[in-house]
C-alpha cells in the first residue's frame, strides 16, 4: 500500500509515478470530507443497512468486551489491512482490504474502491466488511492464479453504481482521493489437503486429542473452528483459533478437543476465541460457503449454553498463510495470503462433568 508523499511503481503497463507530496492535514480534510459525505448518505437512506456493521464479542471469563474496529490497529499513524483466501473446492478467492489513519477507519467514497485482481480477473471490493471500514469481494479465479494484486482506484460509474448516493451527489465526481494508487501485492500458496481425522470422526471428553494430518509444505500454517453446539433447546456458535505447539507446515500437528470446547463450569477457556482478521475472513468464507446462508450473528454473542455438556459440530479450518508485501517496504500493516481446508468432526459427550 503507498500513501501520499511516496514513490511506486504500479502494474502491467502503468509506469512509475512521482506521486506529489502532501500534507497529513490534508488527508484528513479528505478523510473527514469523505466521512461527511458517506454519514449523509447514509442518513438518507435510514441506514437500513447498518446490519452489515457488526460488532466483535470476546469472551474473557463470562464478560464481554464488544468492539466494532479492527483489533491491532495502531493509535497513531497510518496503518493497512489486506488479507486473501481461496478455500478449497471453490473458484473465487475472498479479499477483504482496509485502511486506516491514527485508529480510525478511512471510508472510500465517491469512484474510490479497493480493486482486487489476477493477470486474467479482476473485482472491486464493495461490500463492507465484518469490520468498520473494511471492504470485501469474491474474486474470480477460474485460472487458479496465485499472485493477486490489491490496489486503491478510481472508477466513479462503477462505483458509484453500486453505492447508493442523494442525486445531487451521485451527479458530481470529486475525482480521484489521495489514496488512489495505493498498492499491496501477495501469492497464495499451495492448497493445503487435510488426510486425517475422517470427517464426522466422534470425539466423546474434552481431553481426547485430535492428530490433525495434511500434505507438508514451507508455509505457516492456522487451526480454526466453527463449532457449533445445542442442548436440545438452544443452539449456540462461536469461532477459535487454536494455540498450536507450533505453526511449521509439517504435515501433523495433535491438538485437544478443549481447544474448541470448554466447559463453561471451569471459566476461561484453554482456547482463544476467533478475532481480528481471522475472524473477518472466516465469516466471509461461512457466508460463501452457506450461499448467504450463515447467520450474521455468527460469533456476536453466546448463549448460556454449556458446550461441553452439549452435542457439538466442530468445523476445522486449516489455513496455509504466506506474508504478502506493500508496494512500500515501510507501509505499517498486516498482509497474508492463504489458502485453506476443511473437515467435520463431532462431540459428543460421554460423561457429563459435573
Amino acid at each position: 500500500m503507498v500513501f501520499p508523499g511516496e514513490y511506486r511503481s504500479t502494474f502491467g503497463h502503468i509506469t512509475q509515478i512521482q506521486w506529489k507530496h502532501h500534507t497529513r492535514q490534508s488527508l484528513y480534510r479528505y478523510r473527514h470530507i469523505n466521512n461527511f459525505i458517506y454519514e449523509l448518505a447514509m442518513r438518507m437512506k435510514h441506514l437500513t443497512h447498518l446490519s452489515l456493521i457488526l460488532t466483535t464479542a470476546i469472551l474473557s471469563a463470562c464478560d464481554f468486551e464488544v468492539d466494532n474496529n479492527l483489533p491491532g490497529v495502531p493509535a497513531d499513524g497510518f496503518f493497512a489491512a489486506v488479507g486473501a483466501n481461496q478455500h478449497s473446492g471453490l473458484t473465487d478467492v475472498q479479499v477483504g482490504a482496509a485502511v486506516f489513519a491514527d485508529g480510525e477507519p478511512i471510508n472510500l467514497v465517491g469512484g474510490d474502491a479497493f480493486e482486487a485482481s489476477t493477470s486474467a480477473e479482476s473485482v472491486l471490493l464493495l461490500k463492507r466488511g465484518f469490520y468498520v471500514g473494511t471492504y470485501v469481494g469474491d474474486l474470480p479465479n477460474t485460472t487458479n492464479q496465485s499472485d493477486i494484486n490489491i490496489e486503491i482506484v478510481h472508477d466513479n460509474q462503477a462505483v458509484t453504481e453500486s453505492r447508493w448516493y442523494p442525486i445531487e451527489i451521485f451527479n458530481i465526481d470529486p475525482g480521484p482521493g489521495e489514496l488512489v494508487g495505493g498498492s499491496a501485492s501477495l501469492a497464495l500458496p499451495p492448497a493445503p489437503t487435510i488426510t486425517m481425522p475422517q470427517p464426522n470422526t466422534l470425539f466423546g471428553f474434552i481431553t481426547d486429542t485430535i492428530t490433525l494430518n495434511w500434505d507438508t509444505g514451507a508455509d505457516a500454517v492456522k487451526v480454526r473452528s466453527q463449532v457449533t453446539c445445542s442442548n436440545g433447546v438452544q443452539e449456540l456458535s462461536y469461532g477459535t483459533e487454536a494455540n498450536l505447539a507450533d505453526e511449521s507446515d509439517d504435515g501433523t500437528e495433535t491438538i485437544s478437543i478443549d481447544q474448541f470446547i470448554y466447559d463453561s463450569n471451569l471459566g476461561i477457556p484453554a482456547f482463544e476465541f476467533i478475532t481480528g482478521q481471522a475472524r473477518a475472513l472466516l465469516q466471509e468464507l461461512l457466508v460463501q460457503l452457506s450461499a448467504g446462508a450463515a447467520d450474521e450473528n455468527f460469533f456476536k454473542e453466546l448463549f448460556p449454553i454449556n458446550p461441553a455438556v452439549s452435542n457439538c459440530e466442530i468445523r476445522l479450518f486449516l489455513f496455509r498463510e504466506r506474508p504478502g508485501s506493500f508496494a512500500t517496504p515501510t507501509t505499517n500493516g498486516t498482509i497474508i495470503g492463504s489458502r485453506s481446508d476443511e473437515v467435520t468432526i463431532l462431540y459428543q459427550p460421554v460423561v457429563q462433568p459435573f
